[in-house]
């Protein structure tokens, strides 16, 4: 993700957290001064953020753990300063493996403050508040990160997409419906939700619960965007949808030859062929840096700055989309049978559905939701 640090791989997954923070550290430090609060104050102000880091880290990484356990991919954990995001590559259509990927972060996380109160105070009650927490820092510290472990939780457990709430309750409802039955149903009980939010946050004058609620509306609407695309991509194979058309580089080509095709070519994204094989993918802003910074004489390969994921061409449409969406510029190649067929893009996926399945059931709810996508 652009703007983000990279700073540890668990089990092969890699977890950044983005350049935001920083702001949020800086915001803390001059909030502290400004109310008086002394070094030592402000130092567990700042160790208890970097805890709660620590709390969403485990969360988002259960997650991908029992992701992996299936055999769904996942590569990367991103933290935000108002949560994370574990990119999952695709989450199934079994309803067990959707509930026990899901509920793994809650549950990890009620764990935690499980053993946060054992380990301190077993002989009080849980939600107990320490006499002595404004003398004893650590006391206090250890409590409200127990209590917000136990929040972590139960906020991602709100029936509702993007929140891990909404999955469980699709996950339950595929139990007794099809995926796209328990899909629509949980829409609706998220937009109820949304909704409730919204109101109340009017009601009690409370920014943060409009916010929540208009979040919430929004990704219900993404949910079963992407769901109409599903069922329209159903049966449809990559290699159906493959695109020809498309511009492509050599390799082993020098920049300053590349120079003379951009600018004739706007494409933003440029196959490099290695003979007849894809050898990388490389987006046109960083030709046109090494042309600003006068590395005429590098090959094109030198600007590859990921590595290329090719596709089967017998894989269904349906079960790639959430990967192709995940940057919708993006080139994927098509291998056939070990040949190069040609290339998808999440943009020319969706045209393609559009221009193919005209007149379907699915088709009129797609067309509607496209304008609400873009």
């Amino acid at each position: 993700m652009k703007g983000s640090i990279k700073i540890i791989d668990i089990r092969g997954i890699h977890i950044f957290i983005h350049w935001t923070f920083l702001f949020l550290m800086g915001w803390l430090i001059i909030a502290g001064f400004r109310y008086g609060n002394d070094i030592r104050q402000l130092a567990w102000s700042i160790l208890f953020i970097l805890a709660a880091i620590a709390s969403v880290t485990v969360h988002e990484a259960a997650h991908a753990i029992v992701a992996r356990l299936f055999g769904i991919k996942a590569k990367n954990i991103v933290l935000l300063p108002i949560g994370g995001t574990a990119d999952i590559e695709k989450f199934p259509d079994n309803p067990a493996q959707e509930l026990a990927i899901s509920i793994a972060g809650p549950v990890v996380n009620v764990v935690v403050a499980l053993l946060l109160w054992w380990g301190t105070a077993p002989h009080q009650s849980f939600w107990t508040m320490p006499q002595e927490m404004g003398d004893v820092p650590g006391k206090g510290f250890l409590y409200i990160l127990r209590i917000g472990n136990i929040g972590l939780a139960g906020f991602n457990l709100i029936p509702a997409f993007p929140m891990d709430g909404g999955r469980i309750l699709r996950a339950l409802l595929g139990f007794r419906y099809n995926y796209v039955r328990a899909t629509y149903i949980a829409t609706i009980v998220g937009k109820i939700i949304a909704v409730a939010f919204i109101g109340l946050g009017v009601i009690s004058f409370s920014a943060p619960l409009a916010i929540i609620g208009l979040f919430i509306l929004s990704s219900a609407s993404t949910e079963e965007y992407y769901l109409r695309l599903r069922s329209l991509a159903k049966g449809v194979t990559l290699s159906e949808a493959v695109m020809y058309d498309f511009t492509s580089l050599q390799a082993d080509m020098s920049i300053h030859e590349a120079a003379a095709i951009l600018s004739t070519n706007h494409s933003k994204y440029f196959i490099l062929m290695d003979k007849d094989l894809p050898a990388g993918a490389v987006n046109r802003l960083e030709i046109v840096k090494a042309i600003a910074e006068m590395k005429y004489n590098n090959t094109m390969r030198t600007l590859v700055r990921e590595e290329l994921e090719c596709l089967d061409g017998e894989l269904q449409v349906d079960a790639v989309l959430e990967k192709l969406a995940r940057d919708d510029e993006r080139v994927f190649p098509v291998m056939n049978e070990g040949k190069f067929a040609g290339i998808v893009t999440f943009t020319h996926i969706i045209e393609y559905l559009l221009l193919h399945k005209a007149g379907s059931q699915e088709f009129g709810r797609l067309r509607s939701l496209v304008g609400l996508m873009r």
